[in-house]
């Protein structure tokens, strides 16, 4: 369809011409066939501007991998020999080895040498603080020294033959070999909170029960790139530790503390490349990990 649109003048003198008129201004504007291309180059302009953006977003966002989860359990077992040496009626230092097996008690874990200092002002508050070699093996012939440093405060309450407390405990476990921060913080930092309940009777047993939780005060957030993104925390409850067991009394100045204890483990590994930075892996690890444990307890 085509419309033929003139536009002209009137001169005085020849009146209006139409013939000039035709020959010196003459607009044909093809009107809908336009209309058409016009609509179709619309649509592809907006189509590929719409690509354009989703592109740019696309690429804006981090590559970091899907979250990966895995489960698993194993038997444990902790074995331990501690000596308590009073200092005064309100000091006390203990001394403590121990050694953790894993695996289905196949495998060595680690190897502890501990020494704890504690003062009770009052009979309802104990503070202290534990320093703790560990000797952690990571494979056949590698073994890894780490440093733990412990400060407690405990609340404690007689409530007719039970013996309630509540404990709060900031760990600091520094490494002596090399750690990637985004991977593993050095000091890797833990605030454990714990409410046992032990119950007195006359007999030579004394049993109790205890829960644990473990949150992370430091973890490092999953990034992109190590190398060139900031490093960001985060806090979560990392393991959920509960307890059964009874100390028994074999004299006086000798115990036994024999008790199950159950590890519900949970902790996401950031792993990357170091040579680019880039994130290669990122995992939530579950460990379900029944805990045998024997400790033979001496008093000066």
């Amino acid at each position: 369809m085509r419309v033929a649109f003139f536009v002209g003048w009137w001169d005085t003198k020849s009146g209006y011409d139409y013939v000039t008129l035709k020959k010196s201004v003459t607009f044909v504007i093809i009107l809908l066939p336009m209309e058409i291309k016009i609509a179709h180059l619309m649509k592809k302009f907006l189509l590929l501007i719409t690509t354009t953006i989703l592109a740019l977003g696309a690429m804006a966002q981090p590559s970091i991998p899907s979250l990966a989860e895995s489960s698993d359990s194993d038997l444990q077992a902790r074995f331990k020999a501690s000596m308590e040496i009073p200092l005064s009626d309100k000091w006390s230092l203990t001394w403590g080895e121990q050694l953790r097996l894993k695996n289905t008690l196949g495998d060595v874990d680690k190897v502890l040498s501990s020494l704890t200092l504690d003062y009770e002002p009052w009979r309802f508050l104990e503070v202290g603080t534990e320093y703790a070699f560990v000797n952690e093996r990571k494979g056949a012939d590698d073994w890894r020294i780490k440093h733990r440093i412990n400060f407690n405060v405990t609340g404690k309450l007689k409530l007719g033959r039970f013996d309630l407390s509540l404990r709060e405990r900031i760990r600091f476990v520094v490494r002596s070999y090399d750690t990637n921060e985004f991977e593993t913080p050095d000091p890797f930092t833990t605030l454990r909170t714990r409410l046992k309940a032990a119950y007195n009777n006359s007999s030579n047993w004394k049993p109790y029960a205890y829960v644990e939780l473990y949150t992370t005060l430091n973890a490092p957030e999953v990034v992109e790139n190590y190398l060139r993104d900031p490093l960001d925390r985060d806090n979560y409850i990392n393991r959920v530790r509960v307890v059964l067991g009874s100390e028994v009394k074999l004299g006086e100045k000798h115990k036994m503390d024999l008790h199950y204890m159950l590890n519900l483990n949970r902790s996401y590994k950031n792993k990357y490349d170091a040579a680019t930075g880039d994130v290669d892996k990122w995992a939530l690890e579950k460990l379900c990990a029944h805990v045998i444990c024997v400790e033979y307890k001496f008093k000066l």
